[in-house]
């Protein structure tokens, strides 16, 4: 039977909408602004602007090439690409099995296991087990995401039927608390937003993400310029936007360098399995670069505008910006119930509804990442694989429902992590929503991201992936930066140097080749408490 043709997205402004739909979510309103206030502010911006532009561009880059190149799933694209036989890949799977047996022998047994079944994979199946990472990160983060859409759509309902008229961040605490605390009613929202980002896939790539890319972006970008004028127009607006600008990196550790890192491929939607997904649907004549720095110019403005539109309303009102993830529900409520004019109720209503856009433009990203897997893998037709991922993940993030407070609503899973990790996880780690965010934003995605660094520049090499970068995008990308920005260009004598030299073409795939990957491996060994000299 002849393989059935792949759909394309119909327009480059589709595309890039669809996938700047899946990088700006919940990871630019809600996390970007509440990680920023944790972090010192201006210094964490600073941090992790440059590892967007320096790490996340290229590495972006290189899943769309991946996927377009392939034309299939995240597991199936690093498969078709890989060597039959790697020795880097087995010499990666030769370490993590020696530090595996090693975390046997001291005790650390979920740790162990996770290393060892990482170490098997990666000596079975070489690098195609980056794609089976890749995917399992993008279905955990499903898991919880829809949690946190699900309280959105419940503050939608709030805000404009009246019910967050709080006085003072403590009263819209403890109604929070209330809220989160009826495991039955946050499941309920749960599901009901994982659905709408289900309906969302059914139309497929053109006439289901495309089309609802197409209508809900500019929506939330209008959402957005209103809420951020109405904040920084508020009396003491100045001290929110200069927290926000401002560095201060006596406030920034190693560990917060190891956040933005892990936010910057979060929030690009990276090592998710996702930008190759949506990679495998660009047709061959579409510009990646033009791609690519479009939607992370986009991506950026927005988690900078959420950045203005939350800090001086915060500082207007007098509020903590270091509250942590309950900033959007704890503090904000109370901040838009004192705003002038006796129209908070309609400024919190808007704010939410722009939320409730940007969640799940990415939801229904993440959705997509597994049911390509399966449509790819095992030709499950589109709608019954909507329902296989949407009932098995939708399930998971259960979990995250009836513990958000705490472990009690889920004694057994306690248990079992205290038992397996040692007594101190369960500590360390509140609940099993806290424990799925730290992991996948700070552990898989940062680890993603270097071992696809590593697969394109030494294993599938940046001269094959660079054939695919330059379909498309013109000359422009192997001309000299130096005489091209120079005004040199057209000079006789430089002619014989427009293509040597320091490129496009070039800077990425020295990036790829040894930045990405060594910046990448230090911040994450010294967030992890090993000694890397500084």
């Amino acid at each position: 039977m002849a393989a059935e043709k792949r759909e394309n997205w119909g327009s480059s402004l589709g595309f890039i909408l669809a996938i700047a739909g899946s990088a700006i979510g919940l990871g630019n309103v809600w996390k970007f602004p509440y990680i920023t206030g944790m972090n010192g502010g201006g210094a964490f911006v600073l941090v992790y602007l440059f590892c967007i532009f320096l790490l996340g561009v290229p590495i972006m880059l290189c899943e769309i090439a991946i996927g377009r190149r392939t034309g299939k799933d995240a597991y199936g694209a690093f498969k078709a690409l890989q060597l039959r036989r790697s020795r880097l890949a087995n010499l990666f799977g030769v370490m993590l099995l020696a530090s595996g047996i090693y975390l046997l022998a001291t005790g650390g047994y979920g740790f162990a296991f996770i290393t060892l079944v990482s170490a098997l994979l990666l000596l079975k199946i070489g690098f195609a087990a980056v794609g089976l990472w890749s995917l399992l990160a993008a279905m955990l983060i499903l898991s919880y995401y829809s949690v946190v859409g699900g309280w959105i759509l419940e503050y939608v309902w709030k805000s404009f039927s009246g019910g967050l008229n709080f006085e003072n961040v403590q009263d819209a605490g403890e109604a929070f608390g209330a809220f989160v605390d009826n495991p039955h009613r946050v499941a309920m929202w749960h599901l009901f937003f994982m659905g709408l980002a289900a309906l969302m896939l059914i139309g497929g790539i053109q006439k289901g993400i495309e089309r609802w890319s197409k209508i809900l972006m500019p929506a939330l970008f209008l959402l957005l310029v209103a809420v951020l004028i109405r904040s920084v127009t508020l009396s003491g607006a100045g001290a929110g936007a200069d927290f926000f600008l401002r560095p201060d990196f006596s406030k920034l550790s190693a560990e917060g360098a190891l956040v933005a890192l892990g936010h910057a491929f979060y929030t690009l939607s990276l090592a998710m399995g996702i930008t190759i997904t949506y990679g495998s649907y660009l047709a061959k004549d579409r510009n990646i670069f033009s791609s690519a720095l479009w939607v992370v110019l986009l991506d950026t403005v927005v988690a900078v505008m959420a950045g203005l539109a939350i800090f001086p309303a915060v500082f207007a009102m007098g509020f903590d910006p270091a509250a942590g993830p309950g900033l959007i529900f704890r503090v904000l409520p109370a901040t838009f119930n004192h705003f002038p004019g006796g129209m908070g109720w309609l400024w919190a209503g808007l704010f939410f509804l722009m939320l409730t856009i940007a969640a799940l433009t990415s939801t229904a990203a993440l959705l997509e990442s597994g049911v390509t897997f399966l449509i790819d893998q095992f030709r499950v037709p589109r709608l019954p694989a909507i329902l296989l991922v949407y009932v098995s993940i939708g399930s998971l993030g259960l979990l995250a429902c009836y513990s958000t407070t705490g472990w009690e609503h889920i004694p057994g899973v306690k248990s079992f992590l205290a038992a397996v990790f040692g007594g101190d996880f369960t500590v360390n780690y509140t609940n099993w929503f806290d424990l799925l965010d730290a992991f996948t934003s700070n552990w898989m995605l940062p680890l993603g991201g270097f071992f696809t660094a590593i697969f394109v520049g030494w294993i599938w090499t940046v001269r094959k992936a660079g054939r695919e970068l330059r379909l498309g995008a013109g000359d422009v990308v192997d001309s000299n930066l130096i005489t091209l920005l120079s005004g040199f260009a057209g000079e006789p004598r430089y002619r014989m140097s427009r293509n040597q030299g320091l490129t496009v073409m070039t800077l990425w795939g020295l990036l790829i080749r040894y930045a990405a990957p060594v910046i990448i491996l230090i911040l994450f060994l010294k967030a992890v408490g090993v000694p890397v000299g500084f």
